[in-house]
């Protein structure tokens, strides 16, 4: 009995260190079983995000392949931390970018004006105007209307009524 208590302790030693390279796991199943002269372990880590790693091993010494599992294992945890860094740097440099795009768009002059290009889709009728303006989410659209090829604005006021503003030149 205090073999395997010993083993106990010693596997959950092992797996206990594994936080030291991800600090994500939630809850790690440790599985030892014997069969004739082969002594095998599996483990099985819960992981954030509903990620789940395993690893198994055997050989003929329990504490050898409890080794070997959790090696096997903090390989798995390595290279999942990279690639939930790699993607968390993505998305950095994709914020990045955005903003930098945004703080592209500055002040040309002193009167706090600032040029913004807008890039007009094909001519359109009132309804298709609506139902853009809609789907966007956004109170305004510039357009060209498709019957006046004039170029008009329609307003989304916040009591929900549209309003169609043409220039007249």
């Amino acid at each position: 009995m205090a073999e395997s208590e010993a083993l106990n302790r010693y596997a959950v030693s092992k797996v206990e260190a594994l936080s030291r390279y991800f600090d994500g796991i939630i809850s790690v199943d440790i599985v030892m079983d014997v069969e004739k002269e082969r002594q095998i372990v599996e483990i099985v880590a819960h992981l954030v995000k509903r990620k789940i790693a395993k690893a198994s091993a055997q050989s003929d010494d329990m504490y050898a392949s409890i080794d070997e599992a959790v090696d096997k294992l903090k390989q798995q945890l390595k290279k999942y931390k990279d690639q939930l860094r790699e993607k968390r740097l993505a998305r950095q440099a994709a914020a990045a970018a955005r903003q930098r795009a945004l703080e592209d768009v500055r002040p040309e002059s002193e009167d706090n004006i600032i040029h913004t290009k807008v890039y007009l889709r094909k001519p359109m009728t009132l309804e298709e105007a609506r139902l853009q303006l809609e789907s966007y989410n956004k109170d305004f659209l510039i357009f060209v209307d498709a019957d006046s090829r004039a170029l008009n604005i329609l307003h989304r006021h916040k009591d929900g009524q549209y309003e169609l503003l043409e220039p007249v030149y």
